[in-house]
């Protein structure tokens, strides 16, 4: 799914608001999950609102979670 964070939540694990083209989504990060940059693995830190990001997604009773996020900036 491709999205924007508007918002991404300092709780564990962390969450994230992101604004998709069927409208606004909340998910929280597995705690394996990967993120990448320009194809090198980064720190969940690196996640920032106004991003661009390409996101992977196992939904898990009903809950959503991220996998994967490619970040493009």
């Amino acid at each position: 799914m491709d999205a924007t964070i508007i918002h991404v939540m300092e709780s564990w694990p962390l969450q994230l608001a992101l604004l998709t083209p069927a409208g606004q989504e909340h998910v929280a990060l597995d705690e394996n999950a990967r993120i990448h940059r320009a194809g090198v693995l980064v720190d969940p830190a690196a996640l920032q609102p106004g991003q661009r990001v390409k996101v992977l997604m196992l939904s898990t009773g009903g809950d959503r979670t991220v996998i994967e996020v490619e970040i493009f900036d």
